[in-house]
């Protein structure tokens, strides 16, 4: 009786397509970083995008500005003072305390079920900024330059990103959601 009703019960409701599970997603690794002509491109996973947010939900950005302030006030007042430092460690500690509230923001509002991606613009210069006293770090960028001809394609892009990075003043940036 009771597998009478069941089948009646069933029998009365309109044809219900069947639930579909989303298609599966390549793995791939939680940053990617992308050299572009005006900047960089820093692609995110949804595990990257999770990670980065949690960081900067830990971040107090009045305690980073502070930081940074305190830290450029003795650049200038010490025995060697270095305005030229004292100056970029001043911009940073504005950027800290301006974009990393609305960072944090677009990262919770624009990230996709595939992640996020982050694209910084600004001012590039030609060459990486290495300063004539790191003689060492001068050396290793030049083996770098030299053999990355060599280097995969993946590889070849990543340390074009982490040079990109490193020669580009950031003026702005946007969050795309990556679907």
């Amino acid at each position: 009786m009771l597998l009478i009703l069941v089948a009646v019960a069933l029998s009365a409701e309109p044809d219900v397509s069947p639930e579909v599970a989303p298609p599966p997603r390549v793995v791939g690794p939680m940053v990617e970083l992308a050299p572009l002509s005006n900047g960089y491109k820093v692609t995110l996973s949804r595990r990257g995008v999770e990670r980065f947010r949690e960081m900067l939900e830990n971040t107090d950005e009045k305690q980073a500005a502070a930081a940074l302030r305190e830290f450029a006030k003795k650049k200038r007042a010490g025995d060697d003072p270095d305005e030229a430092a004292a100056g970029k460690l001043e911009l940073l500690a504005f950027v800290a305390g301006s974009q990393i509230p609305a960072l944090r923001n677009e990262l919770r509002d624009k990230a996709g079920p595939g992640g996020a991606v982050l694209t910084v613009t600004g001012i590039q210069k030609k060459e990486l900024p290495v300063p004539e006293s790191r003689p060492r770090l001068r050396r290793a960028a030049e083996a770098v330059r030299g053999v990355m001809p060599l280097l995969p394609p993946e590889a070849r892009e990543t340390l074009g990103g982490l040079s990109a990075m490193a020669r580009t003043t950031p003026l702005s940036w946007t969050v795309e959601p990556r679907p």
